[in-house]
């Protein structure tokens, strides 16, 4: 059988999967979610004239002349403060008290910040001259009512909700998440905390991490535990595949006598696609459709092979049905601190990698361990080094892409 190059499986996927339905949630539960609606201006933002410190609101006029050793006196005729009544107009040779926030009086024109200032028997002495327009935020300097401030698709993090309460906005609309199945299977496989009866068991690492991975990418994970390498039990489970958006099974997707993965898939309705890919790790790849925008991967048991795939693949088909813009992650040239060499090079490699940035440029150190059952050289790891076909050494200090899958450089 032949494997599919990269390019050519993600054009039999992306293609296949469209943003979920909409749905409207308050704000508070938007974050992490994606705009499916433009968020425009309520009002002009600032509504009024307002000063951007406390202090005097003062007429340029009077102050031009103002110096430390020979300060400006004005009459105090009122303050204004933030929340409060409208405060009283400005005359000639007076001046009013104001607080952070608060509306500028008619006829004012500068504000004095109040270190520059100092009352005596209702006067104020101004030290200092100041422009005109001085600490005033304008009206409607930062938004015009009206404007987009949030596009489509603009993820949401806790400066987003802020700004949407800012806008007077209580819900918003956003597309469903995506309902995401986990199924681990082989005989040799113990959950955690039970015992350990055989020297060749092994503890399932993929179905919590797989778990993990879809909720930080913006899923909602379902998990179904372990099944055996038993066919009657297998197509059981898989017959619920039509109660989620997007049904993933870890393991059972080689070539070996007891991967039966392959073939029961289709007996529950999977349009298989592509099986075995040009990458490594993430070989045994298996991805079909099933229903009305529904998706299905067979992901490698291997634990480094499932990261891979679910960051080459899944991660990319859950945030275009989310609706986000940009679906997948981050990729920056970076250069090589230690060269990199390999024996096979027919598969595209991504390569577990540390990269940092440094005297203005990304820096990347290949990690030791590459083989894919060893999970170490991920969780040691912030990035893939992507290594073309063909390529069995990239010497040291030459520049490479990467694709970043930490949190932090």
């Amino acid at each position: 059988m032949s494997l599919t190059p990269l390019e050519e499986a993600l054009s039999a996927l992306l293609p296949r999967v469209k943003p979920l339905p909409t749905e409207r949630v308050f704000i508070k539960d938007a974050l992490g979610r994606f705009l499916a609606e433009d968020i425009a201006a309520d009002t002009d933002k600032p509504l009024f004239d307002n000063s951007a410190m406390d202090g005097f609101a003062v007429r340029e006029e009077d102050i031009k002349d103002a110096e430390e050793d020979k300060p400006v006196s004005l009459r105090i005729t009122g303050e204004s403060s933030a929340g409060g009544e409208k405060p009283p107009g400005l005359e000639p040779g007076t001046a009013v008290k104001i607080f952070t926030g608060a509306p500028i009086p008619q006829g004012a024109d500068t504000v004095v910040p109040v270190e520059y200032t100092q009352t005596k028997d209702g006067t104020v002495l101004i030290k200092r001259a100041f422009k005109k327009g001085a600490n005033i935020r304008r009206k409607g300097e930062d938004l015009k009512k009206g404007e987009i401030v949030l596009k489509k698709g603009h993820h949401v993090r806790g400066y987003e909700v802020g700004m949407l309460a800012f806008l007077n906005r209580s819900t918003v609309l956003v597309h469903r998440k995506p309902k995401v199945a986990i199924l681990s299977t082989g005989d040799e496989l113990l959950e955690v905390g039970e015992p350990q009866t055989r020297d060749s068991q092994i503890r399932s690492s993929n179905h919590h991490m797989l778990y993990a991975l879809v909720e930080s990418a913006g899923g909602e994970a379902h998990q179904l535990g372990i099944a055996p390498d038993d066919p009657k039990e297998l197509l059981h489970v898989l017959k619920s595949c039509r109660d989620y958006d997007i049904f993933v099974t870890t393991g059972g997707v080689s070539m070996g006598e007891k991967d039966y993965i392959q073939y029961l898939v289709k007996e529950v309705g999977v349009d298989v696609l592509f099986h075995r890919l040009r990458i490594k790790p993430a070989k045994p790849v298996l991805f079909g459709t099933y229903g009305e925008n529904k998706l299905f991967f067979g992901l490698p048991g291997n634990p480094v092979s499932c990261a891979v795939a679910f960051d080459l693949f899944l991660y990319p088909a859950i945030r275009t049905m989310l609706g986000a813009k940009d679906i997948f992650r981050t990729k920056v040239r970076a250069r090589l601190v230690k060269a990199f060499k390999r024996r096979d090079a027919y598969r595209r490699e991504f390569a577990r990698a540390r990269v940092w940035f440094e005297k203005g440029e990304f820096l990347c150190e290949p990690h030791q361990k590459q083989q894919s059952h060893m999970l170490t050289s991920v969780v040691e790891a912030n990035a893939y080094m992507i290594v073309m076909e063909d390529v069995k050494e990239i010497p040291e200090g030459e520049e490479v892409e990467v694709i970043l899958i930490g949190d932090s450089l």
